[in-house]
């Protein structure tokens, strides 16, 4: 259960940036899946291990 209350808050954190950006560019808010924030967050993991691996 941890993972996934893990994920929703990653998922809760881009809706809320993506919003603060739009509203400050005054721009309607645009709604990423969660799909993009899974997605994402598989990338930023994987870059993550590979900057380990590479010290």
């Amino acid at each position: 259960m941890g993972k996934k209350i893990f994920l929703d808050s990653i998922y809760q954190s881009m809706q809320d940036s993506a919003r603060q950006v739009h509203l400050s560019l005054g721009r309607p808010s645009s709604h990423a899946t969660r799909q993009q924030a899974l997605e994402q967050v598989a990338m930023l993991k994987a870059a993550q291990e590979a900057q380990q691996t590479g010290k």
